[in-house]
């Protein structure tokens, strides 16, 4: 499994190498964050037992009295992943704070699919963090339109990388 972190990790130079985003190096743990967006934080996680890479991005802490009716609207997002393009929405009880995560096999991923995702699930996670703000104050959640893409698929951000540089 060396090997396969190995590969992993020479995937993540390239895209470093290709963008400019800052180098990724895994501890010990097979874990690294890296800051992007305002004030964001993309943690990812090789786990080399299945082998895949986890993103995982915390968007928010909701406050006591909104629980209920905040969790009933992750849910209903996290129905058939459609209202996450792909990724899941959870709740980190320890933290006390909703995440967002998105799996991807490493077994045919390449530097383009890697950068692929990362740009789509960074967009997405920026989009939830959003969301969840406007949800928390009790806005209106905004009509998802028909052309948005799954994240599994990337979305195409015109080619931006999303990381603080």
């Amino acid at each position: 499994m060396e090997n396969d972190k190995e590969l992993v990790q020479k995937l993540f130079d390239e895209l470093s190498s290709r963008t400019g985003m800052p180098r990724i190096d895994f501890s010990e743990d097979n874990s690294a964050a890296l800051p992007f967006g305002e004030g964001m934080l993309l943690h990812v996680h090789y786990r080399a037992e299945i082998p895949e890479v986890d993103f995982t991005v915390p968007i928010g802490s909701v406050p006591q009295r909104k629980k209920a009716s905040v969790y009933e609207r992750l849910l209903s997002a996290n129905f058939y992943w459609v209202g996450t393009h792909g990724a899941t929405l959870s709740y980190q009880e320890d933290l006390e704070e909703v995440i967002i995560q998105f799996r991807e096999e490493t077994a045919n991923l390449t530097v383009e699919r890697l950068q692929s995702v990362m740009e789509g699930f960074l967009s997405v996670a920026m989009e939830w963090k959003e969301k969840l703000a406007k949800i928390i104050e009790g806005a209106d959640e905004e009509e998802e339109s028909d052309d948005e893409i799954d994240a599994s698929d990337g979305l195409d951000n015109g080619g931006a990388i999303l990381f603080e540089v």
